[in-house]
């Protein structure tokens, strides 16, 4: 038996079936937001501004643990989580096997606190989607949390839950992990906070994530496995396989601009941007990065000038920050990136 090419051809199916599965999410179902009565009162939430107080949900030290049902904003909607201001991290669950279509806001009133958004079937942030939260924002398909000190918020099997006071040590997946797509949208955090996306594979269409001063950390993963965030690196534990990023950018399409004074005034936003005072960082963890329409790398601290990588006009490069980092990177759409990122 061949087996380089059964390999192969199951890549192929399941690279088919993810981009079905996109395809399905392009047009989800609006469901709205529900929780599940696990951790507190369940029900249909009042919309089209959802409002998500602390006693929806269970705190444990600083950690604020909500459970949904259904989690889905519309165009126009809002879902604004509030609470304590002794709630460091907002963590929430979906539990109810479907997709969430996100094209209106997610906010949350609490200072400083960070923002994790867990749905093992799928998330789709469409280009109204945005974000007001003042901490750092992950969001993943991933099936459960593992918290630091023995605990794990699981959204696949929610009696698994062990709810401690410990942080997010790790996103763990089962198999098979389901995909991230933000189809024109401008996800941005606060200055020197991280944006996480970590799932299945992430397609980014005429999209922007952007980390001023901060992080972007993306991981796409094909298999069972856990990422563990670290101060300096994803690390990828356990899998067998791990998936695509797909940044595709219409050339029609006006990029997102931001103004940072002189002498450069303003500029267009990478895809993946870290721009800033002193730069930021991006980390990606995959197997494959397709790449149509960007022209490159660009690292950019302020005030230090324009430093580019392999970019054919550095003003137009799909990636900016002061430090990237790539693992098992392959099949890139310039050979020049592919040097770049050589393992």
């Amino acid at each position: 038996m061949n087996t380089s090419r059964f390999t192969d051809t199951r890549r192929c199916l399941i690279g088919i079936a993810a981009t079905a599965f996109t395809m399905t999410l392009a047009l989800p179902t609006h469901a709205g937001v529900t929780t599940d009565g696990t951790l507190g009162q369940g029900g249909a939430l009042p919309g089209p501004n959802y409002q998500i107080p602390a006693d929806l949900g269970q705190q444990v030290g600083g950690n604020l643990f909500h459970s949904f049902g259904q989690f889905s904003i519309d165009t126009g909607e809002s879902a604004t989580f509030s609470g304590p201001n002794s709630v460091n991290n907002i963590i929430g669950r979906v539990t109810g096997g479907e997709a969430s279509f996100i094209d209106g806001m997610i906010r949350s009133t609490i200072p400083g606190a960070n923002l994790y958004l867990l749905n093992p079937a799928g998330l789709l942030f469409g280009e109204n989607a945005t974000l007001d939260v003042s901490g750092s924002v992950h969001v993943s398909t991933a099936d459960y949390l593992r918290l630091g000190d023995g605990g794990r918020f699981d959204a696949h099997t929610p009696g698994n839950s062990v709810l401690t006071v410990a942080p997010v040590a790790a996103f763990g997946f089962l198999d098979p992990p389901a995909p991230i797509t933000v189809n024109g949208g401008f996800l941005r955090v606060p200055d020197g906070q991280t944006l996480s996306l970590i799932g299945g594979d992430i397609t980014l269409n005429n999209a922007t994530l952007y980390a001023p001063a901060g992080r972007i950390d993306l991981a796409t993963v094909g298999s069972a496995g856990e990422v563990l965030p670290t101060d300096h690196d994803l690390v990828m534990q356990g899998f067998g396989t791990l998936g695509a990023l797909t940044i595709e950018r219409d050339p029609v399409v006006a990029r997102v601009t931001v103004d940072i004074g002189e002498p450069l005034g303003e500029i267009p936003l990478g895809d993946l941007d870290t721009s800033g005072e002193g730069g930021g960082a991006i980390f990606i963890r995959g197997g494959r990065w397709v790449n149509r329409g960007g022209r490159g790398i660009r690292r950019y601290p302020w005030g230090a000038g324009w430093t580019g990588c392999g970019c054919r006009n550095s003003r137009k490069c799909p990636v900016r920050s002061r430090r990237l980092a790539w693992r098992r990177c392959a099949g890139l759409g310039d050979r020049r990136l592919n040097q770049f990122f050589r393992p």
